[in-house]
């Protein structure tokens, strides 16, 4: 347990760091005015490229669900912030985690087969999925570079290393 304890908090740094990260990856792509649901669409779009590289990578299972907790946490505090009542909360958290389900699925799908699907199956699930007005090419684009950064990236180096690349 004591491990995990320790874990815990690099795991909380992870989290935190993939906000970060988001934010300035986000700012640099994105024109026009500030959207905090487009925001929150390339936040998960990292979550997820972080959780499958973990997965690849072989990570205890417990450490992905640890940072699912996290973010699931993270929907609850902003539907309240935003005035959620009671008996809408529950539907709106659950419509969040399924949509997140869902799009983990799918992009780890096309991470897992990038190789042979390529920007093509990228584009089309952007286009289809993704409400963000960033353009399609820019976001595919940095996808594709920092899905490539993390296949490259050795799990002794994840827990300190930068996790996404702008450039």
């Amino acid at each position: 347990m004591l491990i995990f304890n320790k874990k815990k908090k690099n795991l909380d740094s992870i989290y935190y760091k993939i906000v970060e990260e988001s934010k300035v990856s986000y700012y640099s792509l994105k024109s026009g005015p500030t959207n905090t649901d487009h925001l929150r669409e390339f936040f998960q779009l990292n979550l997820i490229l972080v959780l499958w590289y973990m997965k690849t990578k072989n990570m205890k299972k417990k450490y992905l669900e640890y940072l699912i907790n996290i973010f699931i946490k993270d929907l609850e505090g902003m539907v309240i912030e935003l005035g959620g009542s009671e008996t809408s909360f529950r539907k709106k958290i659950r419509k969040f985690v399924e949509n997140f389900y869902g799009r983990l699925y799918v992009f780890s799908e096309i991470f897992d087969n990038f190789e042979n699907v390529g920007k093509t199956k990228l584009k089309e699930v952007i286009n289809k999925n993704l409400k963000s007005p960033l353009d399609s090419k820019l976001m595919i684009d940095y996808l594709s570079l920092n899905l490539l950064y993390l296949k490259k990236l050795d799990k002794k180096d994840f827990w300190t290393a930068s996790l996404f690349v702008n450039k």
